[in-house]
């Protein structure tokens, strides 16, 4: 056997054994280590998904309030959305608790708490993690420019369900349900919900096109950018001279060789009472009936006598004639009456014919009548709407009377191209430009002038070359709608007014949507007619540009109504020729380059079909996700009111 000594010696040289001892003392801080990061994970995890509970929560329940005071509904929407987010027990969290309140101003706060068990670390005293987060949201709109382009057209007097719909357009009389009435609804909401978001320090402007087949724009632009003439398809008078003589006087000479006399009856003139008896009527008869001739009482001159003589004196013409002549004398008469002692004076008529002399003056009148028309292109001048009366003449009406015109305010637009291609837009599309400052006349706009404009008919059909005719053709369809406003700081009472039928904002004509979208445009460009104003806001901060467009229908063109682009059967400025099919397609294309303009000057386009399929013009004309579908009034002013949560950003403010 070693020695004791030795054989310890030996044994705390080898290590070989100590590992068994190494890891039991390793093992407690290994499982602290692990329980901590299980526990801690399931701690995060937990808080995470209660934080998004929380604020979901919280946006459902400032969205629910629309107005600033939270109530039972809209606390009860947060809390809905909150529990769907995170079900009671999840993690296995325990005593939940969570609440929805809203200060004054409308900003929601939200609250959760739980009790967390721990897995692991509860061996190490650590029984339970407490959990709690806070959240709030709220809607606050800073600077914000947003045009309403609404559909005016015929068939928003129709029933918003789609039921039938009499005559043409319900007789353009608004239906009970009429979607036009719908239309006023969903702008008002549209236009609370936005304000109730709105921060003091912000600028919130509206504006308004009502559309047809024209835009009334006509006050929003300066003079200066309005041509001074312009071409309509018109008329022309073409006059003829047509002489006649007018009656100065006529002289009566001598009477002689009566004939034929008969008498004609008794004339009574005057009534005399209290006369005593029958001499003292005839005396009175004497005193006021002194003389009685020869009166002419014969027919046209020329026909019954013949002239002697004839002379001139510049217009005036004197002819001596004689011949037979018709005329009448008087006899005094009267008659006493002794019962009631009343006398009547007057005098008995003899006709008869008789050889007369008579000097007749006259003089010579010219005038002008119409001999026919010519229907053409007729330049006009149109300045005097910008001045003085703010009317013009022209010689249009019958006969070539001149007529006295008034601007509704509807105007023609600048020249463009009859192209297809506008991607790029052309050069000379002046008319698609929604940047579009004039410089010269092509870039002008004109004034509209409806009731001097004709369709005109002739050569076997609906002819582009002048007529001549002694017709009056026919006159266009024409609507003009409620003038449009310019963006502006507008009240509340100021826009239901505005919306009113009584005030003119009704529903008549076709839908041309690219003339609504090109002055919803124009009014929110920053760098077009309106860049002055549109540009920056008082307070410096950037501006969130918004069109709101609403139509009921497809694009629908007439050839035959008078629109911004003239009568387009006979001025052809969008195709060059008269197929609806092309001219149809023109329209829809512009339709779409004025949308890409629109989306460069990074305006947000906001489409709603109401009572009509969502077509695919529609959506390609909306910014990718905006464009929307509402079948009744309701639905409508849920969409609108969509728009306005969207548009007033709807936000988690922490």
């Amino acid at each position: 056997m070693k020695p004791v000594g030795r054989f310890l010696r030996s044994l705390a040289r080898n290590n070989a054994g100590n590992t068994m001892a190494i890891a039991a003392a390793a093992l407690l801080p290994l499982v602290a280590v692990v329980g901590s990061v299980i526990d801690i994970s399931r701690y995060h995890m937990a808080t995470t998904r209660l934080q998004n509970a929380c604020d979901a929560g919280a946006l459902a329940t400032r969205k629910a309030m629309g107005e600033n005071s939270i109530d039972e509904t809209s606390r009860n929407h947060g809390l809905a959305l909150f529990d769907q987010n995170y079900a009671d027990g999840t993690f296995g969290l325990d005593d939940l608790e969570r609440d929805y309140t809203a200060d004054d101003e409308g900003t929601v706060t939200g609250t959760a708490t739980g009790e967390l068990p721990s897995a692991l670390m509860s061996i190490f005293g650590f029984v339970s993690f407490d959990v709690a987060v806070s959240c709030s949201a709220d809607i606050n709109i800073s600077n914000s420019d947003i045009v309403f382009v609404l559909d005016v057209t015929g068939s928003m007097n129709c029933p918003d369900d789609g039921s039938y719909c009499p005559g043409s357009n319900n007789n353009n009389v608004e239906a009970s349900n009429a979607r036009i009435r719908g239309l006023r609804t969903a702008v008002m909401d549209f236009y609370d919900t936005v304000d109730a978001a709105t921060s003091a320090s912000a600028q919130i402007r509206f504006g308004l096109v009502p559309y047809a087949s024209n835009v009334n724009v006509g006050t929003l632009i300066p003079t200066e950018f309005m041509v001074d003439e312009h071409f309509y398809q018109s008329r022309a008078p073409h006059m003829k001279n047509v002489t006649s003589w007018e009656f100065i006087s006529s002289t009566q000479g001598e009477i002689s060789n009566r004939r034929n006399e008969f008498r004609d009856g008794t004339t009574f003139t005057s009534t005399t009472y209290d006369l005593n008896n029958s001499a003292a009527c005839r005396a009175r008869m004497n005193a006021n009936i002194t003389a009685f001739r020869d009166i002419y009482i014969g027919g046209t001159l020329s026909d019954d006598l013949d002239v002697e003589s004839t002379s001139m004196t510049g217009n005036v013409r004197t002819r001596i004639m004689s011949g037979d002549a018709e005329y009448y004398r008087g006899v005094p008469t009267y008659d006493y009456r002794r019962s009631d002692k009343r006398c009547l004076i007057g005098y008995e008529r003899y006709d008869y014919d008789a050889d007369v002399e008579i000097t007749y003056v006259d003089q010579r009148v010219v005038t002008q009548e119409l001999d026919y028309w010519t229907y053409q292109p007729v330049e006009i001048d149109v300045s005097g709407f910008y001045s003085g009366n703010k009317r013009v003449l022209t010689a249009t009406g019958t006969n070539g009377t001149t007529v006295s015109h008034e601007w509704t305010g509807c105007i023609e637009e600048a020249r463009t191209t009859d192209g297809s291609n506008f991607d790029p837009l052309p050069a000379d599309a002046h008319d698609l430009n929604i940047n579009l400052v004039p410089s010269n006349d092509a870039e002008r706009w004109a004034p509209q002038l409806p009731n001097a404009l004709y369709r005109r008919r002739g050569n076997g059909g609906n002819s582009n070359a002048p007529v001549n005719s002694n017709a009056t053709m026919p006159t266009p369809s024409y609507e003009c709608p409620k003038s449009a406003v310019r963006l502006s700081e507008i009240s509340r009472d100021v826009l239901e007014e505005y919306l009113r039928e009584d005030t003119g904002f009704d529903a008549r004509g076709s839908t041309y949507h690219d003339i609504g979208m090109l002055w919803g445009a124009r009014l929110l460009s920053p760098r077009g007619l309106f860049a002055e104003d549109n540009a920056t806001a008082p307070n410096g901060d950037a501006i969130a540009r918004h069109i709101v467009f609403m139509t009921d229908g497809e694009l629908s063109i007439n050839t035959e109504t008078y629109n911004a682009y003239g009568i387009e059967w006979w001025d052809r400025r969008i195709s060059g020729g008269t197929n609806s099919t092309t001219i149809f397609n023109r329209h829809a294309a512009r339709f779409q380059a004025i949308c890409r303009q629109a989306r460069q000057e990074n305006i947000s386009i906001w489409v709603v079909a109401f009572g009509t399929s969502l077509s695919q013009n529609l959506i390609d004309c909306a910014t990718p996700g905006r464009a929307f579908s509402a079948s009744s009034g309701d639905e409508l002013s849920e969409r609108f009111e969509e728009i306005a949560e969207r548009i007033a950003a709807l936000r988690l403010t922490n």
